[in-house]
């Protein structure tokens, strides 16, 4: 690990709970604790600037769309010059942009994180000089090479989770919280819940598992999007679910449910890389994933969980077979634990990042 200290800024253009700002966070509590310099920019909001400014890391909120766009590049580039810093570290596409300009004004290295298969220019523009791009995981990784990066800039970083760590909690707890009795099969599925995310096919694939196992029940963790909500309510209808289909929105204790499941799912219909699953898998539980994107560099079949197509009929298979071979389902379970502390803990995250900020400010 580098053993200088850095001056980082870095910008993310999303205020939201999703999986590039909760990387964010652990990232700059990390550094700091470190003894590295950190402040964050990013648009106003509630969860990412309180969570950041709860533990002690500096934040900026500017807005970074329409009007307030030059100023806050005019922002960026004070904080820049006044607090001499040694790299500026962008997420997503719009805050890839600011730094971008940013770096090129003032001639500070720019290491721009492409948490989703983008096919912007902007990565192109970045991959120059002493920038790097880091990729978080290898199918990102080929996208960007594919979209004419070249190869030399890019870095391939994986997501990390400290869910590992956390006590264990009572899985009893949670049945009581949503009265289901003590012989209900819960599974999980964490994430929003949009077409995306394969909510609609999970819920079609339930209305099967349940002629097996018809104390199964499945908890969708996350916010309800709008463009989904019509469609969910009515499908939750139609196949006379709702009693089984648990909305429970966004959480705070997402380590505890997962405590609470037989196993998790993730049935995306695309996924850079499924830090959903690295956090089921640090829980010891067996992970049901889609064969797309990044999923099959994280979740190994037959391994640390199942790989399906995106179809009702594989899901609520895999589903059953999971529910029938406990003994099975425990054992992906642990494999998944092992695989979590070897390959993708936050410390060898932070260690990975701190080595491609050598790369662009010792180039």
């Amino acid at each position: 690990m580098p053993e200088r200290s850095f001056r980082v800024l870095q910008i993310i253009s999303s205020s939201r709970t999703s999986g590039a700002e909760r990387h964010v966070i652990n990232l700059a509590e990390l550094l700091v604790r470190l003894g590295h310099q950190v402040e964050v920019l990013c648009p106003p909001g509630e969860w990412l600037p309180q969570t950041l400014r709860a533990s002690g890391v500096p934040v900026r909120e500017q807005p970074m769309r329409k009007t307030g766009w030059f100023r806050t590049l005019g922002c960026i580039l004070r904080t820049v010059r006044r607090d001499r810093v040694d790299v500026i570290h962008t997420h997503l596409t719009r805050g890839a942009y600011f730094g971008y300009l940013a770096g090129l004004l003032r001639g500070v290295p720019v290491v721009a994180s492409v948490h989703i298969a983008t096919r912007d220019r902007i990565y192109r523009r970045v991959a120059r000089g002493s920038n790097r791009v880091i990729a978080v995981s290898n199918y990102v990784r080929g996208t960007l090479f594919g979209q004419g990066v070249p190869e030399r800039f890019i870095d391939t970083v994986y997501n990390g989770t400290d869910f590992d760590r956390i006590a264990q909690h009572d899985p009893r707890e949670l049945r009581e919280e949503l009265r289901l009795s003590a012989k209900s099969r819960l599974i999980g599925l964490i994430g929003r819940v949009s077409h995306e995310k394969g909510h609609l096919e999970m819920v079609r694939a339930m209305s099967e598992v349940r002629k097996a196992y018809p104390e199964a029940h499945i908890l969708f963790v996350g916010r309800v999007c709008a463009d989904i909500r019509g469609d969910l309510e009515a499908e939750l209808d139609s196949a006379s679910l709702r009693d089984h289909v648990h909305l429970l929105g966004e959480r705070s204790d997402v380590a505890r449910i997962l405590d609470s499941v037989e196993f998790s799912t993730l049935p995306s219909r695309k996924e850079a890389f499924g830090i959903a699953a690295i956090e089921a898998m640090a829980r010891s539980r067996a992970v049901l994933a889609t064969r797309i994107g990044g999923l099959p560099e994280v979740v190994r079949h037959g391994s640390t969980g199942l790989l399906v197509d995106l179809r009702p009929d594989q899901l609520a298979e895999a589903m059953v077979y999971l529910l029938d071979h406990p003994a099975d389902t425990q054992e992906m379970g642990r494999r998944g634990r092992l695989l979590v502390q070897e390959r993708f803990t936050l410390d060898r995250m932070v260690e990975r990042t701190l080595r491609v900020y050598e790369k662009a400010v010792g180039s």
